[in-house]
């Protein structure tokens, strides 16, 4: 196959998923919205409802921007073969497949880095403090970089050299070999993120005795949820918005709650939150969602392996001859239409078990108390209220707060 015409599709894919990202966000921005729900009107006044258009709409116009000028490069550094002229020169310095290989995309995510910091540091340093959400220091901000640089180089360096290993070793069969590898590394990650990831970031310490403490126990006895321990996290040293979730698995079930939630929220209205989180455990969410997981995994590595020793494919952007992980980076844009669709499906799937979760927590807790927290955390983390259909459809894997509240007047 010509590569011109590869390098030609590839392109147009890529410039078709993002015509359509863009005009999803697009969409979002310029649909009208319409005064305050006179539910929420205990929470949120004409003015901090101007304030909220006003952020939503910001945050929207810097996303946008960030994607056209992060899209604007990669089609540049693809025009310009890119992949192949900076193959060539690893190539004159690295000998070694795999390191080379793990070396090219490490240069390519330091790149893509570099081209997302100055909005990272606007999002943080200008949006977020101007509606006073940001507590981060410069210092927090470049030592959560540096970290999340050396979690990346060590986790996507490790994982990379799998695939190429299993590529080496197994053959045509490698794709399975590998997913099922990813698929148990995603497990382990999930399992153990409190106990050895989040510290990194964050300190975690265990719930001080008290009404809280009993109620979330009480809570946890009631609906025969197996708890491992509770414990606070000092997220107010980043920002002023609030979230609560448990991790782990099997025995190992920790639930962490950010500072921010008990500051601001009634010990019912916590106890509804994590009656939520219960929820999706009692109904057997995590399960569905590791299982649709695994199924997203498999299903992406036996796409790549119909590509992996495409000549076209690495000829098409630059390479002298087949490269793998030349492939792999055509690969992920190829596969983005595909992707979309999926996350479409997780969405639709996990925006249901959020309902699912709700209703579970009315019960087990209360409805009026899980509205009222759902209207709190919308008010102080200023959501949006009024998203467009579409936008929802696409990136929401939570319903909008309207549908989530008109859910739980259902519930008895």
């Amino acid at each position: 196959m010509n590569p011109l015409f590869v390098k030609a599709v590839v392109i147009a894919i890529m410039v078709l998923s993002y015509g359509f990202s863009l005009l999803v966000g697009l969409l979002n921005i310029t649909h009208r919205r319409p005064g305050i729900d006179a539910s929420l009107a205990d929470f949120v006044d004409a003015e901090k409802y101007q304030r909220l258009l006003s952020y939503n709409n910001e945050k929207s116009r810097l996303a946008l921007w960030e994607g056209l000028v992060s899209f604007a490069v990669l089609l540049v550094f693809l025009l310009l073969d890119g992949p192949g002229r900076l193959d060539s020169a690893l190539a004159s310095l690295v000998a070694a497949p795999r390191l080379r290989a793990i070396l090219f995309f490490g240069i390519l995510a330091l790149a893509s880095g570099l081209v997302s910091m100055p909005f990272s540091l606007y999002h943080d340093f200008s949006l977020e403090a101007r509606y006073g959400f940001n507590t981060k220091t410069i210092g927090i901000y470049i030592s959560d970089t540096i970290k999340g640089m050396i979690l990346g180089a060590l986790f996507g360096g490790g994982i990379l050299y799998l695939l190429l290993l299993c590529i080496d070793v197994f053959g045509a069969q490698f794709w399975f070999i590998f997913a099922l590898i990813l698929f148990v590394i995603t497990l382990a990650v999930s399992s153990l993120y409190t106990t050895l990831i989040l510290p990194l970031f964050n300190k975690l310490t265990p719930l001080e005795d008290g009404e809280l403490k009993s109620a979330i126990q009480a809570l946890a006895e009631k609906t025969s949820f197996p708890l491992s321990g509770i414990y606070v996290m000092n997220a107010s040293k980043r920002s002023k918005k609030s979230n609560a979730f448990f991790s782990g698995l099997g025995r190992f079930k920790k639930i962490v709650l950010f500072d921010t939630l008990i500051e601001k929220h009634p010990v019912d209205e916590i106890v509804a939150v994590l009656a939520h989180e219960v929820g999706h455990y009692k109904k057997r969410h995590i399960p569905y969602s590791s299982l649709l997981s695994a199924l997203s995994i498999f299903v992406t590595m036996a796409v790549f392996s119909l590509l992996v020793h495409s000549r076209a494919l690495s000829l098409a952007f630059g390479a002298a001859d087949t490269q793998v992980h030349i492939n792999l980076l055509a690969f992920f844009l190829l596969y983005e239409p595909l992707s979309l669709l999926m996350n479409i499906g997780t969405n639709i799937i996990s925006r249901r078990f959020e309902y699912q979760a709700d209703a579970y927590a009315g019960q087990a807790a209360s409805a009026e108390s899980m509205s009222r927290a759902l209207k709190r955390l919308f008010a102080d983390n200023l959501s949006d209220l009024y998203p467009h259909p579409l936008h929802v459809f696409v990136n929401y894997s939570h319903p909008p707060l309207l549908a989530r509240l008109g859910a739980l007047k259902s519930i008895n």
